[in-house]
């Protein structure tokens, strides 16, 4: 019996549509970059096809609102497909876990973590074939609170404790999924008593659920020491960072974000622009928080990789 064409090419399409799974390209799973304690953590390693040519570095910071989330990249979110196409463009990806905060973890431990990664990364460069030369940040939601400042600060910030003193945390660039950037703003903490009253009245889980992670974040109670609060909170803020040294950043933000305002990224687009740095700010018309549905998926990847490839030196 023959086939005709038309089936055996769908049948063939099929198939290799079937191995263009991200899962298969993982190269290396739960590597140790960290130790503190007892406490480990983790990495996953995507490398594209082997070559004499060290591959540039795009560090995924994953999101889940600080207390929860996880580097695993499933085959069905599509940010697992922008990592597959980055991958055969030739760059490494590496996915991290930081630590989550709760009642007795506070940041700034998060924004260590992933400066230890990157130093990890330079310090294992000829293992893994990494180009040390270029290395950026690529930030979720909570990741790219976390990411943003560690790009935006000095080897000398947040880095007290690392076990890589000989090697940098610098990058080339940062790009901003739907991340937050003034935390006061976002979390409204200097909002007149009366909206307080009134947002704790229309939204009681909201409120609960605010003041937790104010907690999370500074270790104080918003209520009791607002004050005290407020001060860590703009350290915690991306946009404290931001000066004329700052690397290029791109940001990609829906407008219907009801998580994280589309103002957040306006608040750092004026910031940047003030400050001169190169950067770009596209906005999903009517997209909401993640973006996973109705967001147009290849202009935000054609967005970033062209971002990415114009800040990878000679590549």
């Amino acid at each position: 019996m023959k086939w005709p064409i038309s089936v055996i090419l769908i049948f063939i399409l099929s198939f290799t549509n079937a191995q263009e799974k991200l899962s298969e390209t993982l190269n290396y799973k739960d590597v140790t970059y960290k130790i503190k304690d007892t406490a480990q953590q983790k990495l996953d390693i995507y490398l594209p096809q082997k070559t004499n040519k060290k591959s540039p570095v795009l560090v995924f910071v994953h999101g889940g609102g600080w207390a929860q989330g996880d580097k695993e990249l499933r085959d069905d979110y599509y940010l697992s497909d922008f990592v597959l196409r980055f991958v055969k463009q030739g760059y490494a990806v590496v996915s991290i876990n930081y630590t989550l905060l709760n009642e007795k973890t506070h940041f700034p431990t998060p924004i260590e973590d992933t400066k230890e990664a990157i130093r990890w990364i330079r310090a294992n460069a000829e293992i893994y074939n990494f180009d040390s030369d270029n290395i950026g940040i690529w930030g979720a939601s909570a990741g790219s609170q976390i990411g943003m400042i560690a790009a935006y600060t000095d080897d000398s910030q947040f880095s007290e404790n690392t076990k890589f003193p000989n090697y940098l945390a610098k990058v080339n660039y940062f790009i901003d999924y739907f991340g937050p950037s003034d935390m006061n703003k976002l979390f409204r903490t200097e909002a007149p008593g009366f909206v307080i009253f009134i947002f704790k009245l229309i939204f009681p889980k909201i409120y609960d659920i605010r003041n937790k992670l104010v907690f999370g974040f500074t270790g104080y109670d918003v209520k009791e020491e607002k004050d005290d609060a407020i001060n860590l909170l703009n350290v915690y803020s991306p946009i404290t960072y931001v000066s004329n040294s700052s690397v290029p950043t791109l940001m990609i933000h829906g407008t219907k974000d009801k998580i994280v305002p589309y103002s957040q990224s306006e608040i750092l687009k004026e910031s940047l622009d003030k400050n001169n740095v190169k950067n770009e700010l596209i906005s999903i018309k009517k997209g909401d928080h993640g973006l996973n549905k109705d967001a147009d998926h290849e202009l935000m990847f054609e967005k970033t990789f062209n971002f990415v490839k114009e800040n990878t030196n000679g590549f």
